[in-house]
């Protein structure tokens, strides 16, 4: 069965390599903030917009998630990118994908799955409601936090336990 994977994208691209990796996905969904500052640079932008950092400092460059997980002719950014205006928004997140799932819901040929380590709080929260509502998979990449700004390297995908849905 062909799996499908949505994600949400923000400040560090290295759980969503992770996650993509570890659950081997046929096909993936980047949910990314538009704009000029926004996380599609991480996803459609060209050369290097990937950037691994300590603090402030750039220690390497790296291409967008699409080319370093070699997703290839599997990512069109017509059908594979759903773009936010506000991810700080949840009546802008939250319809967007739980309609994109249940679109994706209509062929039973797939399994979809998500995994909300990236994004601001409430494109996660959007996910993670959205995923539950339409009773697919939910993921986490984890890893010991250092500090509280992101997950560092080191991380590893699990499975969240969503059995409460089935208790309310």
């Amino acid at each position: 069965m062909p799996k499908i994977l949505i994600v949400t994208v923000g400040g560090s691209f290295q759980p969503i390599i992770t996650a993509i990796r570890s659950l081997q996905p046929d096909r993936v969904i980047f949910i990314a903030s538009d704009g000029e500052k926004g996380s599609k640079s991480q996803v459609i932008g060209e050369g290097t917009p990937c950037e691994v950092r300590r603090g402030v400092e750039v220690l390497e460059r790296l291409p967008n998630i699409p080319t370093q997980v070699g997703l290839g002719d599997r990512f069109q950014k017509e059908r594979d990118l759903i773009l936010v205006q506000n991810p700080d928004d949840l009546n802008e997140c939250y319809p967007k994908i739980h309609t994109f799932i249940r679109d994706l819901q209509v062929d039973p040929s797939h399994e979809i799955m998500a995994d909300y380590t990236g994004g601001t709080k409430t494109l996660s929260a959007a996910l993670v409601m959205a995923a539950i509502d339409c009773g697919i998979s939910v993921y986490i990449t984890i890893a010991a936090r250092d500090n509280l700004v992101r997950v560092e390297r080191g991380e590893v995908t699990q499975r969240v336990d969503t059995s409460f849905r089935h208790e309310l």
